[in-house]
């Protein structure tokens, strides 16, 4: 009995323990209950906190393993942080508080609406090596203005010194003249005084001789009348068969004695016997009287020109190498060449540059390949400045320029060289022209020798 007792206390206090430890439990339970909602509603307002900064599903993005892979001791929002502020400090140079305004912050700094800083610095950039580049661009060409500006320079002192030098001779040359003037001044003085005594002496003899010299004049008149006669009468013989014998120019060489080939060949009265050669050229006109009036008339020609292709003996074949419209060539009609005569050789002084060929340009060369003409034709070519005496034709090219002397400032050697062949070539082109006037001479140019030869392509 006592030991069922005894079995029996100890199933209480078993069942009392077991009890108090459920209830214990129970509580713990209960406890562990409130805790946990307690940390679930943490939990869950630490995710809503959390989701505010980075969603669950952006924790997976590419982008925000990077940050969590690089933002170190720094709490994620810290680093984040830094680097924002770092940004601004590059982008904007300011890390206030203040958000900035990105359209405002585009537009003050010209970008396009998307542009980025980094394009902006990518322009500039270029922008400024272009303009580096142009600044050495311009500093070379500065460098080389400055090296033509020292040539010139130097150019321009060499010819301040010639310059300086010519004044210098032309000074000297200049008080020398001076010198002489006064020389000279007082010379004439001399010779006025020693003329007025020589004047006061001789006026007398003079008195005394006039009445002697008027009956000379006299006489001399009634003598040059009377030679004046005499020289008409040898003048009439001399051109009975010419025409102005005074003017070569106006002779009649020959005439045409038959025309053939529907009129553009005729054969003439002049030969191999009368030095007719191969080429020369003919004027033909109606008769010696056109010859003439034509001879008075620089701007007539005849009615046709002719050309020499084939000479026999006593006569020769001509072409027709220009005729007038409505003017045929007839069996008699003279033929005159200013160069040519049967029986005289005409003496020709050809002086200055012709243009024969017509192209705008006067040489030399062909003056000479007139002379060569002329001598082919006949005639005598003589040379020189001076008219002789024994001349028949004075033929002249293209009138020189008058030369305008340079100026103080231009008078270099070149300058004064050129100068002075200009003026030497105008002078005696001038003066061959007062000579042949003054003794009658006849007087061609290009125009005139090529009307009065039948020939343009002298």
């Amino acid at each position: 009995m006592a030991i069922r007792t005894a079995a029996g206390t100890g199933v209480t206090i078993s069942l009392v323990v077991f009890v108090l430890l459920t209830v214990l439990l129970l509580a713990g339970s209960i406890l562990l209950w409130g805790k946990l909602q307690t940390a679930e509603e943490a939990a869950a307002k630490a995710d809503e906190n959390v989701t505010s900064f980075v969603r669950l599903s952006e924790r997976n993005e590419p982008w925000f393993q990077r940050l969590e892979t690089t933002h170190g001791r720094d709490t994620l929002m810290g680093h984040m942080n830094n680097r924002y502020e770092s940004l601004r400090q590059f982008t904007f140079g300011r890390t206030d508080d203040s958000f900035p305004d990105l359209t405002a912050a585009r537009e003050e700094n010209g970008l396009a609406d998307g542009g980025s800083m980094a394009a902006a610095l990518n322009d500039a950039s270029r922008r400024i090596a272009d303009l580096t580049a142009a600044n050495a661009a311009m500093e070379a060409r500065a460098d080389s203005a400055e090296r033509d500006r020292d040539q010139l320079d130097a150019q321009l002192q060499k010819a301040t010194s010639e310059r300086d030098a010519l004044l210098a001779s032309e000074s000297q040359q200049l008080k020398g003249y001076t010198d002489a003037d006064e020389r000279h001044a007082a010379a004439i003085q001399q010779a006025v005084s020693d003329f007025g005594r020589m004047q006061a002496t001789s006026r007398d003899q003079l008195n005394s001789t006039i009445s002697e010299q008027q009956d000379e004049v006299d006489r001399l008149t009634k003598d040059n009348k009377m030679l004046s006669s005499k020289l008409r009468d040898l003048d009439a013989r001399l051109n009975r068969d010419r025409l102005n014998a005074a003017n070569p120019a106006a002779l009649v060489d020959g005439k045409i004695l038959d025309v053939v080939g529907g009129g553009d060949m005729v054969y003439i009265d002049r030969g191999r016997n009368d030095q007719v050669v191969l080429g020369m050229t003919f004027e033909v006109f109606e008769s010696a009287d056109q010859v003439q009036s034509v001879a008075e008339d620089d701007d007539v020609r005849g009615k046709a020109s002719i050309q020499v292709i084939k000479i026999g003996d006593a006569s020769a074949t001509a072409k027709v190498i220009r005729q007038v419209k409505g003017r045929p060539l007839i069996p008699g009609n003279v033929i005159t060449n200013a160069i040519y005569d049967p029986e005289y050789q005409f003496r020709f002084l050809v002086h200055g540059k012709y243009d024969l060929d017509h192209d705008g340009k006067a040489t030399l060369n062909e003056a000479q390949y007139l002379r060569d003409r002329i001598k082919r034709w006949g005639g005598h070519v003589v040379t020189g400045t001076e008219i002789p005496g024994d001349l028949d034709f004075l033929v002249l090219g293209e009138q020189p320029r008058n030369p305008i002397q340079p100026g103080v400032n231009q008078r270099s050697t070149e300058a004064m060289n050129e100068y002075i062949r200009l003026r030497t070539a105008a002078d005696t082109y001038r003066s061959l022209l007062e000579q042949a006037q003054q003794a009658r001479i006849p007087v061609l140019n290009q125009t005139r020798l090529e009307i009065l030869t039948g020939r343009t392509d002298l």
